[in-house]
């Protein structure tokens, strides 16, 4: 039974050493093997592109001097179990989003810069070594990329890191073509974010971390809040200096329209009376033509109507008082028409 008992602790332990001996690195992984806290073997798995194969000869070659066994790719491995440890690392692109920082540019405007990049394990010994963490390898992101950025952006001017070439600037009014201001070009963003891309990608070497060919970007610029509310302000008062004057050229405008409508009124009704005193003319010279030949026809008649035509005139109103002599011609009517009319008043 006590002999049972032993072959099937041994078996178990045999297991439990078996188990302990094997490890797998996965494709997105790569490790360091180290025996009482010294690495002893290297296991690359460089990333794809076009510098894989030159820095798979770079890390053999550094490997192979300083006396590190070296494996490649991944796949099932074993070790000596209990005395020899693996320490995965990631072989896959990471991401680092810095903090926006506060930065002076060369001629004295305050901007708040936010970058971003991507970076990769390039040499996991000396990323062991030097780093060990992910975590402390964002701290050293953070001083490298930062210290790059602010040392590039400094020592220029806010144009340069603004614009990229020397390209006619689009606006939205012709008018405010006359208040930008642009400065000449002569780098452009392009080239300090190479300057910054490679200044943190040779920091970064003796941390063992590679920056990636896309190198670090600019995601945000900004101004400070002082200097943005000045920016603001100035944009309110162009807008303000162009609606002006929109509105006098309006006004002007304007008053062009309204001179020309009273001009051309003023024209036409001319016209219109002109036309009219010409027809009334017409109209009473044709009337005095029918009305003398209607009267050529009965002189008495003309007289007569003459004569009522005056009484009218004189005599048509309640308080009007006409004064005649008895040899009075306008007399004459009436009397005629009395006598016609009432021959009694005569008897009385």
């Amino acid at each position: 039974m006590a002999r049972i008992l032993i072959i099937l602790v041994l078996a178990i332990f045999f297991l439990i050493c078996l188990y302990s001996s094997m490890y797998v690195i996965d494709q997105t992984e790569q490790a360091v093997i180290t025996q009482f806290g010294k690495p002893i073997r290297v296991i690359i798995n460089p990333i794809e592109g076009r510098e894989k194969d030159q820095t798979l000869t770079e890390l053999k070659n550094k490997y192979s001097e300083e006396g590190f066994a070296i494996s490649e790719g991944a796949g099932l491995r074993f070790k000596i179990p209990f005395i020899q440890r693996v320490r995965v690392f990631e072989r896959r692109l990471l991401r680092w989003n810095g903090y926006p920082e506060q930065i002076p540019t060369k001629d004295k405007k305050y901007i708040w810069v936010d970058c971003t990049a991507r970076w990769h394990i390039k040499d996991p010994l000396q990323f062991l070594r030097s780093v060990g963490t992910e975590e402390q390898a964002h701290a050293r992101l953070d001083d490298t990329i930062d210290s790059s950025t602010r040392n590039s952006i400094t020592k220029r001017d806010l144009i340069e890191v603004v614009r990229t070439d020397n390209r006619q600037m689009r606006v939205a009014e012709e008018e405010l073509r006359e208040t930008i201001m642009v400065g000449h070009v002569s780098e452009g963003r392009p080239k300090i974010v190479a300057e910054i891309t490679e200044a943190s990608r040779k920091a970064c070497e003796e941390y063992g971390i590679g920056i990636h060919s896309s190198g670090v970007l600019i995601k945000g610029l900004t101004y400070v809040e002082d200097v943005k509310l000045k920016v603001e302000d100035r944009m309110i008062e162009e807008r303000q200096r162009i609606a002006k004057k929109y509105i006098s050229e309006g006004e002007g405008e304007y008053e062009k329209i309204m001179g020309d409508k009273e001009r051309e009124v003023k024209t036409i009704l001319s016209e219109a009376y002109k036309t009219a005193k010409v027809i009334e003319g017409e109209a009473d010279a044709n009337a005095t033509q029918i009305y003398a030949k209607g009267f050529e026809k009965d002189p008495e008649f003309y007289r007569y109507w003459k004569t009522l035509e005056l009484y009218e005139e004189h005599i048509g109103g309640e308080k009007t008082r006409l004064i005649l002599g008895t040899d009075n011609p306008l007399l004459n009517l009436i009397k005629g028409h009395i006598t016609e009319t009432k021959p009694a008043n005569k008897e009385r």
